[in-house]
């Protein structure tokens, strides 16, 4: 499995993970997070945790996400 992003919380790692496995990207959700612990995990990672995926899976995941991420960006603007 590799590292394919870092999301920032617990929603967007879920949004994500339906995004690629829309494609048919099976996904790895990795948390950071220590239940009961309010929080206290993101003061020494500041990410949520890591979206992983297949070595194979890879460059087309990569190519979906930041597509995904890309028209974020621009409805921001």
């Amino acid at each position: 499995m590799l590292v394919l992003y870092k999301p920032s919380d617990e929603t967007e790692a879920l949004m994500l993970k339906h995004l690629l496995e829309e494609r048919g990207i099976p996904v790895f959700l990795q948390s950071y997070q220590i239940p009961y612990y309010d929080g206290i995990a993101r003061m020494m990672r500041p990410a949520w945790g890591e979206i992983q995926v297949a070595e194979d899976d890879f460059l087309l995941a990569r190519e979906v996400l930041e597509d995904f991420l890309l028209e974020k960006k621009e409805e921001r603007k």
